[in-house]
């Protein structure tokens, strides 16, 4: 059994990353992250600068910080040049803190080749890395369905509030002046 003080040094130090291009962020992201950070007590996100069709890194930014409102623990939104390069060096310069690695997957499937993979090193060298978990949580929407960031995106250009529709979360979705402020936020003509 863990004593209070290393329990709470553990929960003090712990961080859930979620790297990736989030063009645009959907409901799949931010439930990977908000059940990430049940087990920690802070998060990072990690967007690519690199544009997807019509949303841009600052766009996507500007969406994390309305969802940051929804989650339960502290986030920083940090615009990187490569979120996995950038997640790799955070956990080598922080190999004293308890890191989850939050990785959302597609129902009945390994999701996209590289999500699960990419994190194989730190699972081979569980050694070294041993305060690393690779957290894996289904990316769905509310009818169990794979969340598509490139649906999102395509729908985006089509009828923004379809799109609203499809990749917000729940939660976010009822509240109409977050919905209007991220309309806002997407609107490119």
């Amino acid at each position: 059994m863990k004593s209070f003080k290393l329990f709470f040094e553990q929960e003090e130090g712990s961080v859930a990353i979620l790297p990736g291009g989030f063009k645009p962020p959907h409901s799949g992201h931010f439930d990977v992250l908000k059940a990430s950070l049940e087990k920690a007590n802070k998060g990072i996100v990690f967007i690519g600068k690199k544009p997807r069709g019509v949303v841009t890194a600052d766009m996507s930014a500007y969406i994390w910080e309305i969802y940051s409102r929804y989650l339960s623990k502290p986030i920083e939104i940090k615009v990187v040049d490569n979120p996995l390069s950038s997640t790799f060096k955070y956990v080598d310069d922080h190999m004293d803190t308890n890191i989850i690695l939050g990785v959302g997957k597609k129902p009945g499937k390994v999701g996209k080749p590289d999500d699960v993979k990419r994190y194989n090193y730190f699972v081979k060298n569980k050694d070294k890395y041993p305060l690393v978990e690779i957290f894996i949580k289904e990316s769905t929407d509310k009818d169990n369905k794979p969340m598509s960031g490139s649906i999102a995106e395509v729908l985006i250009r089509q009828d923004i509030d379809k799109a609203l529709d499809y990749f917000l979360p729940e939660e976010v979705k009822s509240n109409i002046n977050d919905r209007a402020q991220i309309k806002n936020i997407l609107k490119y003509k």
